[in-house]
């Protein structure tokens, strides 16, 4: 009940009358900015100029270098380090994970100045349905509401019709990541909210709220590579032959031109009624 009043809220403050729509937003917000293909990637840049240009106040906090695929993983090797370097003033670069950087931006870049919002992105590429699990650009956003900082994933879609697959322009997943948070900053997100923001290759002028979709636009398939090594395998993509089966997924409203947000809040517990199922099925059972 408290994730349903919690969108519904979200989408209250998004669907706003429009003359308040037409309001400059009043409020500044610390940003700590990232994404999972590193710092020095021209999208991150492209936002962070954009965001500063609106008036936000941003730090950059990402992966030393590609981190892509890396989902919620963080460095757990006690002992071990990793390597931070402020390239730039207000620009830092971390050796590891979107999870890494944000954990390294909360506890010590920001430690003093803790951000409003967390922004991870735009990724070059959907992070949609079963792909979303192991999404580093949305992984960053689970370190965050881990932390107790509200964040937003953004990613642009690749157009997967043509081949090779053709990458996508950061300018209009740009321009609606800043006009996004501009509305946060009025209307900020709920607490431990996170959002999975994808921005259309063909956009239509509809912006929804999506729910996951279960159905990869691309998986995998592993075929031998004996020139490689004799026991290597080589990783192919194989692309999604169906509709995703989840009414109103995002990955369907992605393809048909819509922005798609879904309201996420890194909670992997089961519902209730799932959690009854299981008890039910496990009664009596003893150590």
């Amino acid at each position: 009940m408290l994730r349903v009043l919690a969108a519904l809220l979200l989408a209250l403050s998004l669907a706003g009358p429009a003359q308040a729509q037409a309001q400059p937003h009043t409020v500044s917000l610390r940003i700590l900015l990232t994404n999972d293909d590193g710092y020095a990637f021209p999208f991150i840049q492209a936002l962070r100029q954009s965001l500063i240009a609106a008036g936000h106040e941003v730090t950059v906090v990402a992966p030393a270098a590609d981190a892509s695929g890396s989902g919620t993983a963080f460095n757990a090797r006690f002992g071990s380090t990793l390597e931070a370097v402020e390239r730039s003033p207000g620009v830092w670069s971390v050796t590891g994970s979107p999870g890494d950087a944000v954990a390294f931006g909360l506890r010590v870049v920001l430690a003093a100045n803790p951000p409003d919002l967390v922004v991870s992105g735009p990724n070059a590429g959907q992070n949609v349905a079963a792909i979303t699990n192991h999404s580093g650009t949305v992984g960053a956003t689970i370190a965050a509401l881990d932390a107790g900082v509200p964040a937003v994933a953004i990613s642009t879609a690749v157009d997967t019709s043509t081949t090779p697959p053709s990458f996508p322009s950061a300018a209009q997943s740009v321009a609606f990541a800043t006009k996004l948070v501009d509305r946060l900053a009025r209307a900020p997100l709920p607490p431990l909210t996170a959002l999975n923001v994808n921005y259309p290759v063909r956009p239509s002028g509809k912006v929804s709220f999506a729910r996951l979709g279960t159905s990869a636009f691309v998986s995998t398939r592993y075929v031998p590579a004996p020139e490689a090594c004799p026991a290597c395998y080589r990783i192919l993509p194989v692309p999604a032959s169906g509709p995703d089966p989840v009414p109103a997924a995002d990955r369907t409203l992605l393809d048909a031109g819509h922005v798609t947000i879904t309201p996420i809040d890194g909670d992997w517990e089961a519902g209730p009624l799932t959690t009854a199922l299981v008890k039910s099925r496990l009664r009596g059972l003893t150590p």
